[in-house]
């Protein structure tokens, strides 16, 4: 898995959560945030398009190493996986306003 990968996925739920709710979520703090991730994870679940469900798996399988009941996907070891709390470097607070 490479971090394209990830960001593509991210990038894909963005496109979706915009589309059919008006949603708006910071695609790079997804991506380098594990609080934040979760928190997008959280808002595509509750979300009623079908279509965000696999996504969110996916995205879920890369960032966590986790793979959620009767998806396909396989979470390896070389998933990127997020320490609880790190933030690859970045501040630890998501910092602006979502849009």
């Amino acid at each position: 898995m490479t971090d394209n990968e990830l960001l593509t996925v991210a990038t894909q739920l963005y496109v979706r959560l915009r589309r059919n709710g008006g949603r708006i979520i910071d695609v790079i703090w997804a991506v380098r945030n594990a609080d934040y991730a979760r928190e997008v994870l959280r808002i595509a679940r509750e979300h009623p398009d079908a279509d965000v469900a696999p996504l969110a798996d996916r995205f879920e399988a890369l960032a966590f190493g986790k793979q959620r009941r009767g998806t396909r996907a396989s979470a390896t070891a070389s998933a990127k996986t997020f320490d609880d709390g790190e933030t690859l470097g970045l501040p630890s607070r998501y910092v602006g306003v979502l849009r």
